[in-house]
């Protein structure tokens, strides 16, 4: 049975949907044309020799498997036992760690692109604002970040009373995901890029595009919000 999550509870506070959800959800979200099209351009950006990070890296299929298959090292994170199994057999040339984005600590300048990928709908707005930061310091000058998510204002059923006070912030946003009734904390597209710009990066590249997930998988149709950022060289 599909589990239920309450309006500001984080629906992958533990992995067990995941885990769950395995290759199901590669399944569905394997085959999204916008994100094969942006990942494509992110890798156009990406220096021969980058190291890249994907954070919430699923499956390893797509983003991390086009990444290897462009030549550049990956190295991904994911909370889901289930889903780094999975993503190890399919990016036999990726490494691949079980842990929290949030507690993830690697050095200062470790990378020189990261992504996060349909990863972020669980995070507060707090928890959205230190991954921003980290990324940040985890990218080296000149690095390059992709983020695919969804805009509050694009999403059916945001209400004008879950705004933060500035407008720039949703939280408690319903939405049906893979079976499960689901409740979104989203930046809109100007409270990401003022989030971005904050933290020291330039916008490069901002899209949209409609995802429309097939009727068996139980989805709500998904608005997607991408940006591609540079880490600003001082």
């Amino acid at each position: 049975m599909p589990q239920a999550y309450l309006p500001g509870e984080p629906f992958v506070s533990s992995e067990s949907l995941f885990n769950a959800l395995g290759k199901d959800y590669e399944d569905v979200f394997g085959h999204d044309a916008g994100l094969l099209r942006v990942v494509e351009r992110f890798i156009s950006y990406l220096s021969p020799d980058a190291r890249v990070l994907d954070c919430g890296s699923g499956t390893g299929k797509p983003v991390a498997h086009m990444i290897a298959s462009a030549n550049r090292s990956v190295h991904g994170i994911d909370l889901s036992e289930a889903m780094i199994e999975l993503s190890r057999k399919q990016v036999p040339t990726a490494t691949f760690e079980q842990c929290n984005m949030l507690s993830y600590s690697p050095p200062p300048g470790s990378f020189g692109g990261a992504t996060a990928s349909l990863s972020l709908f669980e995070l507060t707005r707090a928890q959205l604002t230190t991954m921003v930061a980290n990324w940040a310091r985890w990218l080296r000058p000149g690095g390059y970040l992709l983020i695919a998510t969804m805009g509050a204002e694009d999403v059916e059923g945001t209400r004008e009373e879950m705004y933060d006070e500035d407008g720039e912030c949703a939280s408690g946003i319903p939405f049906t995901f893979m079976g499960s009734r689901v409740y979104l904390t989203l930046f809109t597209k100007k409270g990401w890029e003022r989030l971005l710009e904050g933290a020291g990066f330039e916008i490069v590249e901002t899209q949209r595009d409609l995802f429309s997930p097939p009727k068996e998988a139980k989805c709500d149709e998904e608005k997607h919000l991408f940006l591609i950022a540079r880490k600003r060289v001082e």
